[in-house]
């Protein structure tokens, strides 16, 4: 993992041609909202997030991507934890992307489990992703995959009361 680009660190700006991605570690009541893709099981276990479009601010990106994945809605105001560059040619794509981690709590009512259709893939693909939604409960060992799972433990603190993020 490489260096965590905080908000307002304008020494560490990534280029601004980097494809701009948001990643939503939803919680609620201690758990992490994770989905694996249906008929794609080998994607591994994920967190909502998805593309920023053009002009779109990172925090409004994140909630929009959280809605969309989960059919939820009643999400906190997000709380970015960090920001960095990410090369993903060692999770099988070739592209360097700009990735913002938020925080989301989730206020509505909890379901363990159930499927949502993703309407608007950021893979380039013109079909809907059926995602199948879970909570898993933040005190147990949670893998996820690739870069999803790099701020974690900061969340963890979060949500057990330790509020820094480092």
């Amino acid at each position: 993992m490489g260096d965590a680009l905080t908000s307002g660190d304008d020494a560490c700006t990534p280029p601004s041609d980097l494809r701009q991605r948001v990643f939503v570690y939803l919680t609620c009541e201690g758990a992490l909202l994770v989905f694996d893709h249906v008929a794609v099981p080998k994607a591994g276990t994920q967190i909502p997030g998805g593309t920023i479009e053009a002009g779109e601010d990172p925090a409004q990106a994140a909630l929009r991507e959280a809605r969309e994945e989960t059919g939820l809605d009643g999400f906190s105001k997000p709380t970015l934890i960090a920001r960095q560059t990410i090369d993903l040619e060692p999770f099988g794509k070739p592209e360097i992307i700009d990735a913002w981690y938020y925080h989301v709590q989730y206020d509505g009512v909890r379901t363990d489990r159930w499927q949502q259709w993703e309407e608007t893939p950021g893979d380039g693909s013109l079909q809907p992703i059926l995602f199948e939604l879970y909570w898993l409960p933040l005190d147990q060992e949670i893998e996820l995959h690739g870069a999803d799972g790099w701020f974690l433990e900061q969340v963890r603190k979060i949500c057990s009361g330790n509020n820094e993020i480092n």
